[in-house]
């Protein structure tokens, strides 16, 4: 049975590290596909070490970016010698944010059209595209310290946002 302490401070440890290692795992993975099942390992190898050994936590991001580097490069050894495309569909978790008067249809139908342009952003053939996005979406990273963190010149990651925004646009209507 896990101790009580080490699952208080592994709660600690995810909540203040988990948006900084999942921007490290979006930027250096090949597939945003495969950044849910990335995370998943890299905390779960988090918590087999705390649980035999003590930690220094002075400097736990280090830490837990250098799990990150072996869990990428392992699954990305895995996946090439499989050669394999996953068959299943893998959710990405978003947050919304609740207001005080909650129109459950209209968060529904804003789901849906999220899921349904989410699914079309992450299965391009250019994986900059959902990662760009993510990263300018979702974590709310400038355009600057996008093009900064994927080594990719501005311009381009406006490119890339503005014509799929106008791709988007074309496809699914306004909004």
């Amino acid at each position: 049975m896990a101790n009580e302490s080490y699952l208080n401070k592994f709660n600690e440890i995810y909540d203040a590290t988990y948006s900084d290692i999942l921007r490290y795992v979006i930027i250096k993975c090949h597939n945003i596909n495969d950044a849910n099942d990335i995370i998943q390992e890299i905390y779960l190898e988090f918590w087999k070490i705390l649980n035999k050994k003590e930690i220094i936590y002075s400097n736990i991001n280090s830490f837990l970016i250098g799990i990150a580097i072996n869990k990428i490069k392992k699954h990305y050894t895995i996946v090439q010698r499989l050669k394999n495309i996953s068959i299943f569909d893998k959710n990405t978790d978003i947050e919304s944010k609740v207001s005080n008067n909650i129109d459950i249809e209209k968060m529904l139908i804003e789901k849906e059209e999220w899921d349904l342009v989410w699914n079309y952003i992450k299965n391009k053939k250019n994986q900059n595209i959902p990662k760009i996005f993510f990263l300018h979406y979702v974590l709310d990273l400038s355009i600057k310290e996008i093009s900064k963190e994927l080594m990719l010149n501005e311009s381009y990651v406006k490119n890339n946002i503005y014509r799929t925004l106008k791709e988007l646009s074309s496809l699914y209507g306004k909004g």
